[in-house]
């Protein structure tokens, strides 16, 4: 028992005897014209309230005084303890055995009162702290929200120590001031870890540690262990506190497994993704590579003949064959290396001002000799703002669209390429007048790997449109794909206009 305690119960057994110092010098003055039974009341009324302010040996002190002051000062003959008439032993006996009883019951209701007081307060803490486990995202929340709750409910600092996969404690994870004054003993918390049993004050291990020691024990293995140490030094935690304590260990514990096994199941959901997406790029590469090196080896199978004659119109033609499918292998690996350089948005964008006009007569210059045959129509308005773009990706983009138009329609078709202002935004719309999507849900092919229906050996391996999305996005744009008016595709691109650095808009395109 600690020195403040003892204090206190000295405390109490002076309250007791000026309980009964009160009631005596309330009676005393009135006894002349107040009956000897009205002051027997008046005592037990004094004992009664000893039972319900006191504890159990200030109240029988209380009960024992009463009855002698009562006899000294109110039974005749009075200020001596002798007593003339025996029938006052018998009330003595029974003011003695009242004043005790009563006294009992208010300290039994006391103890139930401020006992259902101690489990309301524990359920709204585990309450508590049960909804803030249950809407944490991570451990370090989960941790410190326990921390907090604790540190309310119980008065004690909090440390949470950590294993690793072998089962060994490493560095406490302290949040905030929560730590204790002392620090964790980590031999104490390594057994705790180990056995899966308490320790620390209130147990029979590590006794003369003034925390205690709770292993979070997950369903497998010991994820960690909790330290509570009081936060005063003559404070001790009572059994139904070491209850309270364990229930929110064990909730602790529990959110920690969640959370671990949320990590690890989210850690498996990305290696399979990247699996499945390194299996169908190498599947996709595979497949686009295969046609377009069968066609090379097999035109340079027939140049390198000796014995077969190749007049120009032949030569020619095996030359542009082998150039026109080394060029699909050479915009294959460009696709799919631009795509890995666009996705880890990292240092890849080199903005300046560019009109949009100059914008779309260079991706138009790009596929001049692909275009023949296809009427390309711009409808571009001179008075456009200015936008702050990276120009190489822009005209990717532009390029990439106008090569999807070349592959999936057929020669003769109207690609058109306009543009306009749409707010804070240019609008910019490329359009064809072919055999459109053949699909209901054309968003899907924005991605990776996504290729219309009516695609058939058009070649690519759908990136192309994947590359689009990703530099809109890193414009701060969009892009979105709908059937066109004029009976084909429609791919409508937002890109922001800037703003200059003293906050006036772009400036306009000198006419």
């Amino acid at each position: 028992m600690g020195r403040w305690q003892r204090s206190r119960y000295g405390l109490d057994y002076l309250r007791a005897v000026g309980i009964t110092a009160v009631c005596t010098a309330v009676l005393y003055p009135v006894s002349e014209h107040v009956a000897l039974t009205n002051v027997v009341l008046v005592y037990l009324l004094g004992a009664a309230l000893a039972g319900l302010w006191l504890g159990r040996g200030p109240s029988a002190l209380t009960a024992v005084t009463n009855l002698l002051v009562f006899d000294y000062f109110f039974v005749p003959p009075v200020f001596s303890f002798d007593v003339l008439d025996s029938s006052y032993l018998v009330t003595f006996g029974v003011m003695l055995s009242v004043a005790l009883i009563i006294a009992n019951l208010m300290i039994a209701v006391r103890v139930q009162t401020e006992s259902a007081r101690r489990r309301e307060q524990h359920t709204a803490a585990l309450y508590a702290i049960a909804r803030d486990l249950a809407i944490a995202r991570d451990g370090a929340t989960m941790i410190a929200a326990t921390g907090r709750h604790i540190g309310d409910a119980l008065q004690c600092y909090v440390t949470v120590l950590t294993c690793d996969d072998q089962g060994r404690i490493y560095a406490p994870l302290n949040r905030g001031d929560s730590g204790g004054p002392n620090g964790p003993n980590l031999t104490a918390a390594q057994w705790v870890v180990t056995s899966r049993e308490r320790a620390g004050a209130g147990t029979l291990r590590f006794v003369a540690e003034r925390a205690t020691y709770l292993p979070l024990s997950g369903s497998h293995a010991t994820i960690g262990v909790l330290v509570a140490e009081p936060a005063h030094d003559v404070q001790a935690l009572v059994p139904e506190q070491h209850r309270l304590l364990e229930a929110i260990a064990d909730q602790l514990a529990l959110a920690l497994e969640r959370e671990h096994m949320a990590e690890a199941a989210h850690r498996a959901h990305l290696a399979a993704e990247r699996a499945a997406l390194r299996n169908t790029l190498l599947a996709s590469i595979s497949h686009d590579l295969r046609t377009p090196l069968s066609a090379i080896a097999g035109a340079g199978s027939i140049v390198a003949q000796n014995d077969f004659a190749l007049d120009i119109y032949r030569r020619v033609t095996l030359g542009r064959l082998i150039e026109d499918k080394a060029r699909d292998m050479s915009d294959l690996l460009t696709n799919v290396l631009e795509l890995v350089r666009l996705e880890s948005g990292a240092d890849v964008l080199n903005k300046d001002w560019h009109t949009i006009g100059e914008l779309v007569e260079l991706a138009i210059q790009r596929h001049e000799g692909r275009l023949v045959g296809w009427r390309v129509v711009t409808d571009l308005s001179p008075d456009l703002p200015l936008l702050l773009v990276d120009a190489n990706l822009i005209v990717q983009l532009l390029s990439n669209l106008l090569d999807n138009a070349i592959k999936y329609t057929p020669p003769a078709t109207r690609i058109q390429i306009s543009a306009s202002a749409d707010g804070p935004d240019i609008c910019l719309v490329v359009e064809d007048s072919g055999p459109g999507f053949g699909m209901d849900d054309p968003a899907q092919l924005f991605e990776k790997f996504a290729r219309a229906p009516a695609s058939g050996n058009s070649g690519g391996v759908g990136l192309g449109l994947a590359i689009c999305r990703a530099v809109t996005s890193l414009h701060g744009g969009s892009i979105h794909a709908s059937s066109s008016a004029l009976g084909g595709a429609r791919f409508a691109i937002q890109l922001p206009l800037a703003v200059a650095s003293n906050g006036l808009a772009t400036p306009l395109t000198e006419i």
